[in-house]
């Protein structure tokens, strides 16, 4: 499972390519590094530093857009994962029970054979 800091610059990053294109999306990562010493990678850990430098290049109202809809496709992310976690976790309980009945039966079988 990836940590939340790079589901949050993957999905931040996703947003900023359909918005703005490749080209654009590149040049606002330039600008970002350059003016805010805010590299690519580290936006996931200082979103609050990129959003700020977001809100100074394009605007206020343009950059709570992007914030937004990185925000709703974050969730449907996050959800994604969750269930993918619980779906393992349901199947290790199956198995668990599964052993659990399995040993149940077994020890049952010898501690009878053993009182007769």
């Amino acid at each position: 499972m990836k940590r939340f800091g790079e589901l949050l610059a993957e999905t931040t990053d996703d947003i900023m390519r359909q918005v703005f294109g490749e080209t654009a999306s590149k040049l606002i990562y330039t600008l970002t590094e350059t003016h805010a010493s805010l590299k690519r990678e580290e936006i996931g850990e200082k979103i609050e530093a990129f959003y700020a430098y977001l809100e100074r290049l394009l605007g206020s109202e343009r950059a709570q857009i992007i914030q937004g809809i990185s925000l709703k496709r974050l969730c449907v992310k996050l959800r994604r994962e969750y269930e993918e976690i619980e779906r393992y976790f349901w199947f290790l309980d199956e198995l668990y029970e599964t052993k659990f009945k399995l040993l149940t039966c077994s020890f049952r079988e010898r501690e009878s054979s053993v009182c007769n």
